[in-house]
């Protein structure tokens, strides 16, 4: 059984820790860019490849940038000169690499200091968010002349999710495979009507909490279609938010290539939702003082590790322990709403009883048998 509250105000006097618990900031891989392709020549291989190295160190920068800020915040923000990236790159690689006597070819993956980027960002005033959402599921229907399919082929709509999700960034993506599972857990016609059971089933077979049901119709001529998708976002915690996407097919693309930037239209504006609503102010914060109900070391230890890593979170330091509960100060930044997202983000909630602030793991019970008597 749970200690009452009166001891766990007395916590304190029972074992004193003062290491200190620096967090990591962030997860890695939210600064690292992947897939950036270079091709440059140049008069000799090895100017074309120092060459190609710059321009993709240089387009790795500014898509890292893009992941973090918001559109009209980045608009008037000057390109930094190379040794200012150069400066903020902790590493790269290169794979698939092919070279001639004047042309470098390679995909690259470059990694960034997290901290020289965040540096780069507040100094010139531009907010920006690092809170990594959990992954939610694209339910991609497809509409055209008549014919609406989600899982029967073709679904070409279906195919562009498969091959071009986003599993990095502040939003990961999850594509549904189509097997017979899915098949049987929603239709086409369900997930248009919003069948929340069915697309919050479907999200929790891939370990996504929400579903994005992305509706795509086409229409026009061959060579010169029009996709017009419309998405809601069905969160078991709020109400439905619905946007729109519009593409046209331009001169020599073909429709797989318009459906693409469609899909990545659609990534972006759920990415710009989710930070328009974690952009974190550095200029504010603040401390708790809060208890973590355990039920023994090995618990304890996973919850730590959650912990670990959150953007918000400035440090901690445990203040007391027992074999029930560790009572923690907690320094954040930004608002205790962000502090509550962020740490339901790594299923652990942020409540409060009375004066004392509580963390535990989400969908628990742990504080039922607390008393709040004196």
């Amino acid at each position: 059984m749970l200690t009452s509250l009166k001891n766990i105000k007395l916590l304190a006097g029972a074992v004193t820790i003062s290491a200190m618990m620096a967090f990591p900031a962030f997860a890695q891989d939210i600064f690292t860019v992947s897939g950036v392709h270079v091709d440059e020549s140049a008069e000799t291989a090895a100017a074309a490849r120092e060459k190609a190295l710059e321009i993709g160190q240089r387009r790795a920068f500014e898509e890292v940038v893009a992941r973090l800020t918001l559109p009209e915040d980045r608009a008037g923000l000057a390109s930094p000169d190379t040794v200012e990236i150069t400066n903020m790159v902790r590493d790269f690689g290169v794979s698939d690499e092919k070279t001639s006597s004047v042309r470098y070819i390679a995909d690259m993956t470059v990694r960034f200091k997290d901290d020289e980027l965040r540096r780069y960002l507040r100094f010139r005033d531009i907010s920006f968010a690092e809170l990594q959402s959990k992954p939610v599921m694209i339910v991609p229907v497809y509409r055209t002349s008549g014919y609406v399919t989600l899982w029967d082929d073709p679904n070409p709509w279906r195919e562009v999710w498969s091959r071009n999700i986003a599993t990095s960034g502040l939003v990961p993506i999850k594509a549904p495979i189509g097997d017979l599972t899915d098949i049987g857990t929603v239709s086409a016609e369900q997930a248009e009507n919003g069948a929340m059971d069915q697309l919050l089933m479907l999200a929790k077979r891939y370990g996504a909490d929400v579903a994005v049901v992305a509706s795509a119709e086409i229409s026009g001529p061959t060579g010169g279609e029009t996709v017009n998708v419309s998405v809601t976002r069905y969160d078991p915690n709020g109400a439905p938010q619905v946007f729109g996407v519009q593409e046209s097919t331009l001169p020599d693309e073909t429709l797989e290539e318009t459906l693409v930037r469609a899909a990545k239209s659609v990534q972006d504006q759920l990415a710009d939702g989710w930070k328009r609503a974690n952009l974190i102010n550095y200029s504010t914060g603040g401390s708790l003082m809060v208890f973590i109900p355990i039920s023994g070391l090995q618990d304890w230890a996973k919850i730590e590790d959650k912990l670990v890593g959150l953007p918000v979170v400035r440090n901690s330091r445990v203040v007391a322990m027992s074999r029930r509960e560790v009572q923690l100060s907690l320094e954040f930044v930004g608002s205790t709403d962000q502090l509550q997202t962020a740490l339901n983000q790594q299923n652990l909630n942020l409540s409060r009883m009375g004066e004392l602030w509580f963390i535990q793991p989400t969908g628990s019970d742990r504080l039922q048998g607390l008393s709040l008597g004196g």
